[in-house]
């Protein structure tokens, strides 16, 4: 773990260095290059696991609520950005918005009925609240940001207190440096050429989403930030093969999966653009698939960080009167 842990570090000073110098290249790059091998061996590797949703009818539940907002995201992409014909994204908000719901519901709940109940209650709260204006903000956060930022920021911290290992914690505080830096470090960067900016139009809405966020922020700043959370997001998995092990499954998927790499990373190299809309879908469903592994890390972090419990509580008593009789025989 502790090897592990200091290759991270090590690529995640990569990653930053190389978001500082060139952040539009290092970013279209991990992504057309990473991205695709990252969405089909995580799919792979959450599938092995049941996707981390132990209890067999709601994981089915929240399964079918994933392809539905799959589904809506899809047709939402193409009638929107390929024939240019613009729908309302309400619908596969709360879609996306549901998926997170039932993924709770299929790893807390343990009732059927409950879960089904619980489902319904939150697709009626979902309704009313497309009307706030963060509506689609947080989900487009949630789907971006959020996942290659916060949650990759939550496994690290997961992992260093499950582990108690000091260098796992050493390697969260390196990372949130690694965040902060672009925002305190102004040097020049290679600037992206029209074709290259061009290429870039597809991802513009989250640089427009977080400069309204932090608004004291330059625009470099924000593109850095973004490069260096896709870039290391993508390395952080790749670099731990030998301990959650995703590269070990049957042959024939993984060729599959390699062929897919292969003639994915093609597609871009030919047109970034279908490229782009090839693997869409896929990056949004990978992102869904891992909601369940997101509210059992963050539940896990609790657990670590809360106080003893009733047990460790009557341990601690025991202790306190065991020394304070050791404490009157010795006086």
């Amino acid at each position: 773990m502790d090897r592990i842990n200091w290759i991270n570090c090590g690529l995640m000073i990569v990653a930053l260095v190389a978001a500082m110098i060139a952040p539009f290249h290092v970013f279209l790059f991990a992504y057309a290059i990473l991205g695709p091998l990252h969405y089909l061996t995580e799919i792979s590797w959450l599938h092995d696991r049941q996707y981390f949703a132990p209890r067999a009818p709601l994981r089915r539940m929240w399964l079918v609520i994933v392809v539905a907002a799959a589904a809506a995201v899809g047709f939402g992409y193409v009638s929107n950005d390929l024939l240019a014909r613009p729908v309302a994204p309400t619908f596969e908000i709360g879609l996306v918005y549901l998926a997170l719901v039932g993924a709770a519901l299929a790893v807390f709940v343990k009732r059927t009925a409950n879960g089904v109940a619980l489902a319904i209650v939150g697709a009626l709260l979902i309704v009313p609240a497309a009307q706030h204006p963060f509506y689609a903000i947080v989900a487009y956060l949630l789907i971006t940001i959020i996942h290659v930022l916060f949650f990759t920021a939550s496994f690290v911290l997961f992992g260093a207190l499950k582990s108690r290992s000091r260098s796992g914690l050493i390697s969260l505080g390196v990372f949130i440096v690694c965040a902060i830096v672009p925002f305190v470090i102004q040097t020049p960067a290679i600037a992206p050429s029209q074709s290259v900016r061009s290429i870039y139009a597809s991802f513009e809405q989250l640089n427009d989403v977080l400069l309204s966020i932090f608004t004291n922020a330059s625009a470099i700043a924000v593109m850095r930030l973004i490069a260096f959370a896709y870039t290391y997001h993508y390395l952080n998995w790749f670099s731990k093969t030998s301990i959650i092990k995703w590269h070990e499954v049957p042959r024939k998927r993984a060729i599959g999966i390699i062929g897919a790499w292969i003639g994915g990373v093609a597609l871009y190299a030919f047109n970034y653009r279908i490229g782009f809309a090839v693997f869409y879908l896929l990056s949004i469903v990978h992102v869904m698939l891992e909601f369940p592994l997101n509210h059992q890390t963050l539940m896990g972090i609790a657990r670590c960080l809360r106080p003893a419990g009733a047990e460790g509580r009557l341990a601690i008593a025991t202790l306190s009167s065991t020394r304070g009789l050791a404490h009157k025989r010795n006086a």
